[in-house]
């Protein structure tokens, strides 16, 4: 056992005191993985039917004016986000795009910027389970499906990990910046209905963000095979991983917008 336990303080030793590079070593939720653990423990236990026990015996609250205010954040920081992080790596000589190297090995001044858009793209996925919470407080609990919690779980997980251990950039970036313009739509969407409820009726393109996140998976998945068949310096199993993922995530997605869409309407 203290065996066991020495193997265990070593490797957390070497992986989040040793071996860490310098971009990431102060990063806010980086440095130690328990902040996050605490998060995504608290998270899952809220929304798992704890959090719906609570509002059990209560009224919904009104949320409506702090909603406004964190859909229209959300669509400034992913459009920020999804803008700088494309100019970014257009300014990277050379660059190919089906080929990113790890940002371990960019160590220019847009490798740097890589990681901060990195960074931000990770603590977004933070303040986005506040959605699973607003729905839960306003007892929409319909929308707090497998696919809601497993989604926003995995992408915060994911992207400390991503941090953490491969010090963001690389090829998962293509990730980031189609995901931050999906979710620019997606957010504005969220704004507009919610401002002005009756506008629900009006806008014909809610099923289309459906299919635009589902285009999105579709898109990674060809992007995250072409290291894994192609000549790419970046690891092949880490690549052909997040293609699997994301193969995962559009047939949850497909499976949704058959059941909300196609199978509601026949």
């Amino acid at each position: 056992m203290a065996l066991v336990l020495k193997s265990v303080y070593k490797f957390y030793n070497y992986y989040f005191n040793e071996n860490v590079d310098e971009r990431i070593k102060d990063l806010f939720l980086i440095n130690s993985p328990w902040p996050l653990v605490i998060i995504v423990t608290a998270y899952l236990y809220f929304v798992n039917g704890n959090g719906q026990k609570m509002m059990k015996y209560r009224e919904p609250f009104e949320l409506n004016g702090i909603i406004n205010i964190y859909n229209i954040i959300q669509v400034f920081l992913n459009l920020y986000l999804a803008i700088g992080a494309t100019w970014t790596l257009i300014g990277i000589k050379d660059l190919n795009i089906l080929c990113i190297p790890e940002a371990r090995k960019m160590i220019s001044d847009e490798g740097k910027k890589i990681v901060y858009f990195s960074h931000l793209y990770y603590l977004i996925k933070v303040v986005d389970l506040l959605d699973t919470i607003f729905f839960i407080l306003r007892k929409k609990n319909n929308q707090v499906s497998f696919l809601h919690i497993y989604h926003h779980t995995i992408m915060v997980v994911g992207c400390y990990i991503y941090i953490k251990f491969m010090v963001g950039g690389g090829q998962p970036t293509s990730l980031g910046i189609i995901n931050s313009f999906v979710h620019v739509v997606m957010y504005s969407y969220y704004f507009l209905t919610s401002f002005k409820p009756e506008l629900k009726k009006s806008i014909w393109w809610k099923k289309h963000i459906t299919q635009l996140q589902m285009t999105q998976f579709a898109i990674l998945v060809i992007h995250f095979l072409m290291p894994v068949f192609t000549e790419c310096d970046y690891p092949k199993g880490l690549s052909a991983g997040i293609a699997f993922q994301n193969i995962f995530m559009f047939l949850l997605f497909a499976d949704f917008y058959y059941k909300a869409y196609v199978k509601t309407k026949k």
